[in-house]
């Protein structure tokens, strides 16, 4: 029956995905996932994919589990005290580690056994974001207070700073683990040295800014705040270079990720949407409609990933798995 219900909802999907690409016009893209697979009859509280698309670790209040997207198998799933009540976890670049946080400590797995490594606590903070470098020498923590630790994953040292006045919401570490963006409700996202904390450039908004994502290069950025504010940056300058071609207000992403040499993002919604956007000028290029559960009211995106320039995956709050064809023609504008 499970299977069923979905063959049936990625038929729904489709007919959808076809109306809403209509809406936008001709140029807008969409595609049937080539994937659909089902991990969790609960509602999930997070999921990371690592970045070839191979595994997906997610979180169900209960439990933490890790699936091998590729054979469609639960590899192992950690339960107890430790694996209750994760909002925040994530999938090292190398696929060696993943981290787990219930927003009061943080904890360090070794993600081919599931070991724990090493274990770090806030404190009287609270821990509203977490990113990990790709070459995993650090993992940032964004608290409430307008502080961020930067942890160094090797010598377990913590250097905390204080980049902003009020809470930092969102949290992005360049590959190199040197740079950090971090986006506050004091209105401003700002770029730092991650070594010394001193600010690199301050980008001004509207309103509280909620999400952020740094190229692995360190030299785009994207930012959006509670409102209208939806920049494309080269952050070498305080002038957006693009924003976002919508007209639609109150646009949140549960997570966004740059592709294609950094000429594309693409983001994740809270209303089942996918969309891929394109940074030289922010317009929506490609938009997909994720399966969402017909007896649950919304299912939210909670993690997207492009694979490779064809190929793009996604997870949703339901609980299910998509692996999605992206045929894009690869022009020097896209």
């Amino acid at each position: 029956m499970r299977s069923e219900h979905l063959k049936l909802t990625a038929i729904i999907a489709i007919l959808l995905s076809l109306s809403l690409s209509g809406c936008f016009g001709e140029q807008v893209y969409t595609s049937t996932a080539s994937v659909t697979q089902a991990y969790s009859d609960k509602v999930l509280k997070a999921a990371d994919i690592s970045h070839d698309g191979e595994l997906t670790l997610f979180s169900d209040n209960d439990q933490i589990c890790l699936w091998d997207n590729n054979l469609n198998t639960k590899r192992y799933c950690l339960q107890g005290l430790d694996a209750k009540l994760i909002e925040l976890l994530g999938i090292s670049h190398s696929k060696r580690y993943f981290y787990t946080s219930n927003r009061i400590n943080v904890h360090l797995y070794e993600l081919a056994t599931g070991r724990l490594m090493s274990v770090w606590s806030a404190g009287d903070n609270i821990i509203n974001d977490i990113a990990m470098a790709k070459n995993e020498s650090a993992i940032i923590l964004a608290f409430r207070s307008g502080q961020a630790s930067i942890v160094s994953v090797h010598d377990k040292r913590i250097n905390t700073f204080t980049p902003h006045r009020l809470d930092i919401n969102t949290v992005a570490i360049s590959s190199d683990g040197m740079k950090a963006l971090t986006g506050s409700s004091d209105k401003q996202a700002t770029l730092w040295h991650s070594k010394t904390g001193k600010v690199i450039q301050t980008y001004t908004h509207q309103t509280r800014v909620n999400h952020v994502a740094l190229s692995q290069d360190a030299k785009l950025a994207f930012t959006l705040d509670a409102i209208k504010d939806r920049f494309f940056w080269q952050l070498s300058d305080t002038k957006p270079i693009a924003t976002l071609a919508t007209r639609i207000k109150f646009i949140e992403f549960n997570d966004s990720t740059f592709g294609n040499q950094n000429k594309w993002l693409l983001s994740a919604s809270p209303k089942q949407t996918i969309q891929l956007w394109r940074v030289a000028d922010g317009e929506l290029l490609a938009q997909w409609q994720a399966y969402k559960h017909e007896q649950r009211y919304r299912s939210s995106v909670i993690a997207v990933e492009i694979i490779s320039s064809n190929s793009m995956a996604s997870i949703t709050s339901d609980g299910v798995f998509q692996r999605w064809p992206i045929a894009i023609t690869a022009s020097p504008s896209l």
